[in-house]
C-alpha cells in the first residue's frame, strides 16, 4: 500500500470522528474572540492523538506535528456569526442568536482530521503546522494576532481552504493569483440643524445630504474608475432620525470599498473626500469621514496554486478541479499571511444548495469533510516530501519586485 493509499485508508478510519467534532462545534458556536470553548474543544482532540500545540491571539491554538526541517502549514477559522440559525437540524445551535453560517465549523473538523492522519504516519519528512484562527469575521481581525505570536515562524508553505455551496462534493476551486478582494471601511457623519418637518427652511437637512452623497458616489464606479480595473463601494447602514416630522440634525453612514488594486483604495478613498467637501458646500452641512483599512486582497502564490492543481487533478481527475472562476470581491483575513508567504486558498465542493454562506439557512452535505482531509492531506505529502524550491524561488523574486 502506497503513502496515498494509506492517507485515504486512515482517512475513512477517521469518518465518523469528523462528522461528530464538525455537528459539536455547530450546535455550540462562539462569536469572534469569544472562542473560548471551541478552543477548548480543538485542544481536547488534539490532546487525545498526543499532538503538542500552544495557543495564541486568546483562544487560537497553533498545533504541530514534528518532522523533517520544511514546515508546512494549514489554517482553519474558529469565529461563528450572529445569525438566528433556520435550519432545522437535529444539531442545531444552542446558542440563542449565533450560527456556523459560514462553514468555519466545518474548516475545523478538516484541519483536526488531517491533523489526525498525519499523527498516524511515521517517518513524517515534513513538520505540520495547524493554525486554529479566532476572528476572521470581525474586526480586529485574528490573522496578525496570530502571525505576531508565531503562526508562521519557520514556515515555507500555507494552505488555507473554504467550504463552497456551489460546488458538488468531490469538486474543488483553486485560481492563480488575486483570490479575494481587499476590504476597506469607511464612517461618515453629516451634520446639519435639526428642525421640524414641516419648516425644512429653518433646518439644515443631514438626510437630503446624505441622499446625494449615496447617489453621487456610484459615480465614483461608473465614472472615475478604470471599467476593466474591479472597484466596488456599498454602503451598508444609513442611521438618522427618530420621529417621522422631525428633520433630525446627525446622519451616519457605513460603507465599504472592495478591490484587487491598492491604486483603486486610493481612488476611492480621494473621490470620497472630495464629493464629501462638495456635499458640505451644497448643502451647508458638516462632515467627517473615518476610512480604514480592513484586510488586504488575499493571493495565490502562482506557482504552489499550479502544483496545487496537478495534485488534485492526478487524485481526483481534471474535471473535479475548476480554474476558471473569476476571484471573489468578497475579503477573507487570510490575505494576511498570504502577504508574507507563499499560499494557496481552496475552496472544497461541499453540495451545491440554493443556500449561500453567511444565510440562516447555510449547511453542507457532511460528505464534503473526508473529501477535504483527503485532498488537503495529498497536497500536503506531495508537496511536503518533494523539494519545491522554484515555488519559494518565484515568491522571493515576486517580493523584490
Amino acid at each position: 500500500m502506497n503513502i496515498i493509499q494509506e492517507i485515504d485508508r486512515i482517512s475513512e478510519l477517521f469518518k465518523e470522528d469528523v462528522i461528530k467534532w464538525r455537528r459539536e462545534f455547530h450546535k455550540y458556536p462562539e462569536l469572534s474572540n469569544q472562542e473560548k470553548q471551541t478552543s477548548l474543544r480543538i485542544q481536547k482532540i488534539l490532546k487525545s492523538f498526543n499532538i503538542k500545540f500552544s495557543t495564541a491571539a486568546q483562544t487560537g491554538v497553533i498545533a504541530e506535528i514534528p518532522g523533517g526541517k520544511k514546515i508546512l502549514g494549514i489554517r482553519a477559522d474558529m469565529d461563528a456569526l450572529p445569525v438566528k440559525e433556520e435550519t432545522g437540524l437535529d444539531f442545531a445551535s444552542e446558542n440563542q442568536g449565533i450560527m456556523h453560517a459560514c462553514g468555519h465549523d466545518a474548516h475545523m473538523a478538516i484541519a483536526l482530521g488531517v491533523m489526525a492522519v498525519f499523527s498516524k504516519i511515521k517517518n513524517l519528512p515534513f513538520s505540520l503546522r495547524a493554525i486554529f484562527q479566532p476572528a476572521e469575521e470581525s474586526f480586529p481581525c485574528g490573522a496578525p494576532r496570530m502571525i505576531e505570536e508565531g503562526a508562521l515562524m519557520g514556515m515555507k508553505y500555507l494552505i488555507g481552504f473554504h467550504v463552497w455551496p456551489s460546488l458538488k462534493i468531490g469538486t474543488f476551486s483553486v485560481i492563480k493569483g488575486p483570490v479575494m478582494a481587499s476590504a476597506d471601511r469607511f464612517s461618515i457623519q453629516i451634520k446639519g440643524k435639526g428642525g421640524h418637518g414641516a419648516s425644512p427652511h429653518k433646518a439644515i437637512d443631514s438626510i437630503v445630504a446624505s441622499a446625494h452623497f449615496i447617489s453621487e458616489i456610484q459615480t465614483i464606479v461608473s465614472r472615475r474608475s478604470d471599467p476593466q480595473n474591479p472597484l466596488v463601494i456599498s454602503v451598508g447602514k444609513i442611521s438618522g432620525g427618530d420621529a417621522f416630522n422631525v428633520i433630525p440634525e446627525q446622519v451616519e453612514i457605513l460603507g465599504t470599498v472592495r478591490t484587487f488594486d491598492q491604486k483603486q483604495n486610493i481612488l476611492a478613498e480621494k473621490n470620497i473626500k472630495t464629493i464629501l467637501k462638495g456635499i458640505e458646500t451644497g448643502f451647508r452641512v458638516k462632515t467627517y469621514l473615518k476610512y480604514e483599512e480592513f484586510v488586504p486582497s488575499t493571493y495565490n502564490d502562482p506557482l504552489l496554486s499550479e502544483k496545487v492543481i496537478d495534485i488534485l487533478s492526478s487524485c481526483f481527475g481534471k474535471k473535479s478541479v475548476i480554474t476558471d472562476e473569476k476571484p471573489s470581491m468578497g475579503s477573507e483575513d487570510f490575505s494576511f499571511y498570504s502577504r508574507l508567504i507563499p499560499c494557496c486558498y481552496i475552496n472544497i465542493g461541499c453540495g451545491k444548495s440554493e443556500y449561500f454562506n453567511h444565510s440562516s439557512r447555510f449547511t453542507i452535505n457532511e460528505g464534503c469533510l473526508v473529501s477535504g482531509i483527503k485532498a488537503i492531506s495529498r497536497i500536503l505529502w506531495e508537496i511536503g516530501s518533494t523539494e519545491s524550491s522554484s515555488v519559494h524561488s518565484c515568491w522571493k523574486k515576486r517580493q523584490g519586485e
